[in-house]
C-alpha cells in the first residue's frame, strides 16, 4: 500500500470520541473495503488472469458493500444524521480504477466512460468553437479602425450588395398590376416543384443571416468573459449589416419565384442573386490578393479569431447560441414555405388572375351542330322531328338535334371554376342575374391539354355524331393557337382563334375581358370600384348609370315604332332591383320592352296596312308578271307564301289561338335584339324564373315548325337599348323552302329585309315623358 492510499486511509478514519455509536460501525465498514483492497493486490502481483467466474465474487463483493452502506444509511436517517456513502465508493473506485489489466465492475466501467464522455465533449467545444472571423468585408468593419481604408471598403461593398438587392426587390415590385398586386404567375405542377425546391435551397444558400447572429453569439460571450480582443460595438454593426444583407437576398428569392414561370429562369435568377450577395466576398479575395493596395493586403491576410471559453457561462451562450441559429433556419424555411402553399392555394381559386370574365365570341354561326337534348331514346323515332337522331352515349341514349348554332348566344359572364389542364377553367353564368345556372347546363372555357390550346366547349353540342360518349380534342367548337399561356385576356386580344362551323375557319376573332376592377377609374368615374364576394372587385355605380363598368345611361323606359307611333314598348321592371340600382330586368346586359297585340303585328313589319301603295319608305319596288314574289313585300296583307314564319305557323292551331292574343317582346341575345311573338302570360317575375338562355330556348334556329318566335331581328350591335337600331324582317330564312321550287341559297338568317329606308335611320325611337 503507498504513502498516498494510507494518507486517504487516515482521511477517511472517523474519531470515536464523540460518542456516536454509529461511527464504529463505518469504521468496520472502512475494514472490509481495505480488505478488499488487499485481495485485488495479491491477486496483480501473481499476474493471476481474472476472468469471468473470477469476477463474479468481486461483484457480490461490492453489491454486499453497497447493501450493507444502504442499510446503514436507513438506520443512521432516524438518527438525523445525513451518511455520505457516495464519496467512499467514488474513492474505492477510483483507486481500483488505476490498478491495471483488470476488469471493472459495473458502476465503475459506468464512471469511467461518462468521465470520459464528458472530457471529450468540452475538448471538441474548446477545439472547434474558436471562431475565425469569415473572410469577408465585412469583417474589415470589425478589425480595421473606422477611419481606416479598409474599414471603408467594407462600408463600400456592402452599400453596393444593398443597392443592387434593393433594385433587384424593386423591379420585381413594379411588375404588378392593379388586380395582381406582386405579379404572382400561374403555373404548371412542374414549375411549382421547382418553386418549392428553389425556397429551400435559398435557405441554405444564404450564409449572411446565420453568420451574423453566430457572430453577435460571440459577442455576447466575450461579454460574460470580460474578454475584449473585439470592440463588442463593431461586431454588433457588422452582424446587423448581414442580416440586412441576407433578408434582401430572401426577399428577393420569395418574389423571383412567385413571379416566374419557367424553371430555367427561377435557377438563373437564384445564381444572380447570390452573386449579389456574394459581393462582399469578392472584394475581399481581391484586397487579398493585393489588387487595391498593400494597406488592404495586409488587412485581409491576417488571421483574426475569437477563441472559445471553457467556463459555464461562455459553454451556456454557445449552446443558445447554436440553438437560435438552427431555430432561425428552420424559421426562415418554415415562413417562405407558408407564404408559397398560401399562394399556391388561393391560385386555385383564381385570386391572382381573373374571377370573372365578359366574353364576346363573335358572329360566328354553324348551321349543322348536333345538340343533346334531354329526351332519352330507343330509336329515332323516339324523337320528335326529322332533325333529330336517337344516339347512344355509353348506357343512356339520348336524341340529338342538328341545329344552327349561333355563338353569341353564349355571350356574357364566366366566372372562375376550378383548374383544367393546370390552367384556370371558366363557367358560363346565367344571363339575367349573373349567376351560376340552376336548371341551364353551361358552356366552359379550358384549357385543352391534348391540343395544348385554349377551347371554348359545351359538353353536349357535339361537330359529329360519329364516337359518340367520346373525347376527341375536347370536342372543342372554339380554339386558340397552341400556347402555353395562363392569361385568357391576354391571349384573346393577341391571338388569332379557329372556328368550327362544319370545317375551320381561321383568323376568327374574340373578346374577352375581365369584369372586375381595380379601382374607380375603371367605373369611368360614374361608381365605385368596392370588394365583391366571387370575384376580386367590382362596380357599384351611381344612380343613374349601369354596366359592368358604369358605362351606360339608363335606358329609354317606353320605345315606340317607326312605322306607328302608336305602337309602344314598355321596358320590363324589375321590383326587387335585387340589390342594385337597375330597376329593369336585364338580359346580357340589356333591357327587355313588351307589348301586348293582338293580330298579325303589321306595325312592326315591312308590309304596310291593307290598302297602301307599293311604294313605301320613300323606295319604290317594281312588280313583274314573273310567279315569284318579291321577297321584300308580301302579296297581300293576309297572304304569307313567301313568308315561312306564318305560314309555316299558321298550320299550328296552338299558334292561330297565340296571335289572337300575345305579347310581343324586344330582347338581347349576345350580338343582335330579336322582336318575338311569346304567351302574354310571361311577366316580369316568370322572365326572372325561366333562366333564359337564346340558345337553349331557340330564339332563333330555322327548324321548320320547330322553329322559334322571333319575328324580326336586328343588325349587329352592343348598344345598350334598341333605340337607333336598324332592324330587318326576315323572309325565306327556313329549311323548308330548300326543297321547293327554286334553289333558294340563303344566309343562316335568310332574306333579311330592312325595315327602314335608310341604314342608321333606326326602327325604334324613345318617347321621353
Amino acid at each position: 500500500m503507498t504513502n498516498s492510499q494510507h494518507t486517504d486511509e487516515e482521511n477517511l478514519s472517523i474519531d470515536e470520541q464523540d460518542g456516536q455509536p454509529w461511527r464504529s460501525e463505518f469504521n468496520a465498514l472502512l475494514g472490509r473495503m481495505k480488505t478488499l483492497e488487499q485481495q485485488y493486490q495479491q491477486q496483480h502481483q501473481e499476474d493471476t488472469i481474472v476472468n469471468s467466474d473470477d469476477s463474479t465474487p468481486n461483484v457480490t463483493s461490492n453489491n454486499q458493500i453497497l447493501s450493507d452502506t444502504a442499510a446503514e444509511e436507513a438506520k443512521t436517517k432516524n438518527n438525523g444524521t445525513t451518511f455520505r456513502r457516495h464519496s467512499v465508493l467514488r474513492h474505492l473506485l477510483g483507486k481500483q480504477h488505476h490498478q491495471p489489466q483488470r476488469s471493472h465492475s459495473a458502476p465503475e466501467a459506468t464512471l469511467h466512460h461518462l468521465d470520459e464522455s464528458v472530457a471529450g465533449l468540452e475538448e471538441v467545444d474548446l477545439r472547434y468553437d474558436n471562431f475565425h472571423l469569415p473572410e469577408s468585408s465585412f469583417t474589415f468593419l470589425i478589425t480595421e479602425p473606422i477611419l481606416s481604408a479598409p474599414f471603408a471598403v467594407g462600408l463600400v461593398a456592402y452599400a453596393v450588395s444593398l443597392a443592387c438587392l434593393a433594385l433587384a426587390l424593386q423591379n420585381e415590385l413594379v411588375k404588378g398590376t392593379d388586380d395582381n398586386k406582386y405579379a404572382i404567375a400561374e403555373v404548371t405542377s412542374t414549375v411549382r416543384i421547382v418553386q418549392y425546391l428553389g425556397v429551400v435551397i435559398g435557405v441554405l444558400m444564404d450564409d449572411e443571416i446565420p453568420t451574423g447572429l453566430e457572430l453577435i453569439g460571440k459577442a455576447l460571450e466575450q461579454k460574460s468573459e470580460g474578454d475584449n480582443v473585439f470592440p463588442r460595438n463593431k461586431i454588433f454593426f457588422s452582424s446587423i449589416l448581414r442580416i440586412s444583407i441576407g433578408t434582401m437576398f430572401l426577399s428577393c428569392l420569395f418574389f423571383v419565384v412567385i413571379q416566374e414561370s419557367n424553371v430555367l429562369d427561377i435557377f438563373f435568377d437564384m445564381v444572380a442573386l447570390e452573386f449579389v450577395e456574394s459581393i462582399d466576398d469578392v472584394i475581399f479575395n481581391l484586397c487579398r490578393r493585393g489588387f487595391f493596395s498593400r494597406r488592404m493586403k495586409v488587412a485581409a491576410n491576417q488571421e483574426n479569431m475569437l477563441h472559445c471559453s471553457s467556463s459555464h457561462g461562455a459553454r451556456r451562450i454557445r449552446k443558445w447560441s447554436k440553438r437560435f441559429i438552427r431555430a432561425m433556419y428552420f424559421l426562415t424555411a418554415i415562413v417562405l414555405l407558408f407564404g408559397l402553399t398560401y399562394i399556391t392555394i388561393e391560385q386555385t381559386r383564381g385570386a391572382y388572375g381573373c374571377r370573372s370574365l365578359i366574353v364576346n365570341l363573335g358572329d360566328g354561326l354553324w348551321e349543322n351542330a348536333w345538340v343533346q337534348l334531354d329526351k332519352q331514346c330507343s330509336v329515332d323515332a323516339d324523337c320528335n322531328n326529322s332533325n333529330q337522331r336517337c344516339y347512344r352515349e355509353k348506357k343512356e341514349a339520348f336524341c340529338y338535334e342538328n341545329r344552327l348554332l349561333i355563338y353569341s348566344h353564349f355571350n356574357g359572364y364566366y366566372n372562375h371554376k376550378g383548374t383544367k389542364g393546370e390552367r384556370p377553367s371558366y363557367e358560363e353564368m346565367n344571363k339575367e342575374s349573373g349567376d351560376p345556372f340552376k336548371t341551364t347546363d353551361p358552356a366552359e372555357l379550358m384549357y385543352c391539354r391534348e391540343i395544348e390550346s385554349w377551347v371554348f366547349r359545351h359538353p353536349k353540342i357535339r361537330s359529329s355524331l360519329d364516337n359518340i360518349g367520346e373525347e376527341h380534342e375536347c370536342n372543342w367548337l372554339l380554339r386558340s393557337d397552341e400556347t402555353d399561356d395562363f392569361d385568357l385576356v391576354e391571349l384573346s386580344a393577341a391571338e388569332n382563334w379557329f372556328l368550327w362551323k362544319g370545317e375551320i375557319k381561321q383568323d376568327y376573332k374574340i373578346k374577352v375581358r375581365c369584369a372586375e376592377c381595380a379601382n374607380d377609374s375603371d367605373c369611368n368615374y360614374f361608381g365605385k370600384c368596392v370588394s365583391e364576394t366571387e370575384v376580386d372587385q367590382k362596380c357599384e355605380c351611381f344612380p343613374g348609370r349601369f354596366g359592368v363598368f358604369c358605362e351606360n345611361e339608363m335606358p329609354c323606359e317606353v320605345i315606340r315604332s317607326e312605322k306607328d307611333r302608336n305602337t309602344t314598348l314598355k321596358i320590363v321592371k324589375d321590383l326587387d332591383k335585387d340589390g342594385d340600382n337597375i330597376d329593369f330586368i336585364s338580359l346580357y346586359g340589356h333591357p327587355m320592352y313588351v307589348a301586348n297585340m293582338k293580330g298579325k303585328p303589321y306595325s312592326v313589319m315591312r308590309d304596310g296596312y291593307p290598302g297602301e301603295s307599293d311604294q313605301y319608305f320613300e323606295v319604290e319596288y317594281p312588280v313583274n308578271t314573273s310567279i315569284a314574289v318579291a321577297p321584300h313585300k308580301h302579296e297581300s296583307p293576309d297572304d304569307y307564301q313567301d313568308d315561312d314564319f306564318f305560314e309555316i305557323n299558321n298550320k299550328s292551331v296552338a299558334f292561330q289561338q297565340l296571335v289572337t292574343n300575345y305579347t310581343f317582346l324586344l330582347r338581347y341575345t349576345g350580338r343582335r335584339w330579336y322582336g318575338q311573338i311569346v304567351d302574354p302570360s310571361l311577366s316580369g317575375e316568370s322572365f326572372k324564373e325561366e333562366e333564359y338562355h337564346a340558345f337553349w330556348q331557340n330564339s332563333f334556329s330555322g327548324l321548320g315548325q320547330e322553329d322559334n318566335s322571333t319575328l324580326i331581328i336586328s343588325e349587329i350591335t352592343s348598344k345598350v337599348s334598341p333605340v337607333e337600331v336598324d332592324f330587318f324582317e326576315m323572309r325565306r330564312r327556313n329549311k323548308v323552302f330548300e326543297g321547293g321550287l327554286y334553289d333558294y341559297d340563303y344566309s343562316p338568317y335568310g332574306v333579311m329585309i330592312p325595315l327602314v329606308a335608310h341604314d342608321g335611320g333606326g326602327f325604334f325611337h324613345c318617347n321621353k315623358p
